[in-house]
């Protein structure tokens, strides 16, 4: 198969779909990355130091939040998650776009699939994400990026907030 040129390197779920189906949609998925993704290192101490919308975040609640993050990618590896190729193709035959191309759409953090509670105020939002102690609940330090991810005016008044 030959991949147009203005298509990216296919990863995760877009890889899979992509070499699982070859035989029966010859064109590849096309990929659009994220353009901002939660960077998160552990410290070695039970703290972690995140990076996302230009932000950094530290604490127990950053190495919880990837600790949680981490266990969550590798369950999706267990053999009661892992896709049927039935079901998977006709997904797929869902999610073609105007022009009748397959159009990969999942991003593993997508926001679009969580269904939450409204967001709380910008100026708490801020708070929460500046703090670096042990208090902090990482879920709900994790739903206001998400919530900041999913809109991008809440987005610009919690960095707005961060900022002064």
């Amino acid at each position: 198969l030959q991949q147009e040129e203005s298509l990216q390197k296919p990863t995760g779920n877009t890889a899979m779909e992509n070499n699982s189906n070859n035989t029966r949609y010859p064109a590849l998925l096309k990929y659009k990355p994220q353009d901002d993704f939660l960077k998160l290192i552990m410290c070695g101490d039970g703290t972690a130091l995140g990076f996302r919308f230009g932000i950094s975040l530290y604490g127990k609640w950053v190495w919880h939040l990837k600790d949680h993050i981490d266990r969550m990618f590798m369950n999706l590896f267990r053999a009661e998650n892992l896709p049927v190729v039935n079901d998977e193709l006709q997904q797929l035959d869902r999610n073609k776009d105007d022009n009748g191309s397959k159009q990969a759409n999942v991003q593993y953090d997508d926001a679009s699939k969580l269904q939450q509670a409204p967001p709380i105020a910008a100026t708490e939002a801020a708070l929460l994400l500046k703090r670096t102690d042990d208090n902090v609940n990482y879920e709900d330090a994790w739903k206001v990026l998400r919530d900041m991810m999913a809109d991008d005016n809440y987005r610009i008044c919690v960095l707005n907030e961060i900022s002064n």
